[in-house]
């Protein structure tokens, strides 16, 4: 009877004990939750956006984990979770708003940095527009590459979200970009010099208004324009695209020098054949360049065995094709100005007429910067 007493109320103690752990709440899911943002804080850049919030984060995770770990080593009925979700509620909360504040942070950072990525590539888009109205341009394209280099780098660093370098990245690709616009703007700065542009315009106005007197064909080239242009007594009755020489904006010198010459001059000879296709040969050097090469060799800016040069023609071929300071066209627009051209027909090659066409207003726009 005694034993069977024992028993039972050792049976019983051990359902009052299975009750109790049945009984025992389970740990908050609060705490994973909380490992789990610590982890995309950390992706996210937390330690670079908001290192000390970042910090106070990880703070409060360790003590919260310190502290549910004390209360599971706790046995099951004397547990309480309660404090202890309240604690990873709380932390959950400044995590995900730190998170949110961060995110908002990158975002800002990302469109400033892909303003300033825009703003340099639309500069260097002009640039290389301008590049290709004149082909003395090696030290401009080279800064222009070394340009697109940098952006390219920046570029994959703000997608990567990597912000810290791009700065400088940037400021590295504004020094090459400035650099392209002051080469151009030194080699183009006779361009802008006034009482060189009314020259030019002179020149232009005597040609067109000879046209007009004499009832005849002049033709005109504009360099800068890339243009040579047709007038019969006075009248415009033709425009064509022109190419030129590795040098051709730059006034013609001395031989060799792959510059095309400016000047009043006029149809010597008419060539029907050449290597160019037609060509017109005309009467460079007039007594004005002979004059201009004379005070630059007296000044050492022409080597002592050099000559002034001649052989300069406006031929057929291609506007592309590659000259040594002539003008080259088309083979169907050398037809007809050689058709329209004599031998005496005047041929007027300028810089430019105007600072109002589109290369000299960019490069006004850059001497501003």
């Amino acid at each position: 009877m005694k034993k069977r007493t024992r028993k039972g109320r050792v049976l019983l103690l051990g359902l009052v004990l299975l009750s109790y752990a049945c009984k025992t709440p389970p740990a908050p899911s609060e705490a994973a939750d909380a490992e789990a943002l610590e982890q995309a804080l950390w992706r996210a850049g937390a330690s670079v956006f908001s290192p000390e919030n970042y910090d106070l984060y990880k703070d409060g995770l360790k003590t919260a984990k310190e502290n549910l770990a004390r209360e599971k080593a706790k046995f099951g009925w004397f547990r309480n979770y309660d404090p202890i979700r309240s604690e990873f509620r709380d932390l959950l909360k400044k995590g995900t708003d730190l998170l949110q504040a961060i995110q908002n942070k990158k975002a800002i950072k990302s469109k400033a940095l892909e303003e300033q990525s825009l703003s340099l590539k639309s500069r260097v888009e002009r640039l290389k527009d301008m590049t290709l109205y004149f082909n003395e341009s090696g030290a401009v394209r080279k800064n222009l590459s070394q340009a697109e280099i940098k952006l390219t780098q920046a570029d994959l660093l703000i997608g990567k979200e990597q912000f810290e370098p791009v700065g400088d990245i940037l400021q590295g690709c504004r020094l090459y970009v400035k650099q392209a616009e002051e080469a151009i703007a030194s080699l183009l700065d006779r361009y802008l010099d006034k009482d060189q542009l009314e020259k030019w315009k002179r020149w232009a106005d005597e040609t067109i208004a000879e046209s007009q007197k004499r009832a005849a064909v002049a033709i005109l080239v504009n360099k800068l324009e890339r243009k040579l242009i047709l007038y019969r007594k006075g009248d415009v009755v033709a425009s064509y695209d022109i190419g030129l020489g590795r040098f051709g904006l730059s006034d013609k010198l001395y031989s060799g020098d792959e510059a095309t010459p400016e000047g009043r001059y006029q149809v010597i000879k008419k060539i029907p054949s050449s290597p160019f296709y037609k060509a017109l040969l005309i009467n460079y050097p007039n007594e004005e360049d002979k004059k201009a090469f004379a005070l630059a060799k007296k000044n050492g800016q022409v080597p002592f065995q050099v000559g002034i040069g001649g052989s300069i023609e406006i031929h057929g071929g291609g506007k592309d094709s590659l000259t040594k300071g002539c003008v080259g066209l088309e083979d169907g627009d050398m037809d007809d100005v050689y058709r329209l051209a004599v031998v005496g027909t005047p041929v007027t090659i300028v810089g430019a007429l105007s600072v109002e066409n589109s290369i000299l207003a960019e490069i006004k726009a850059f001497e501003k910067k």
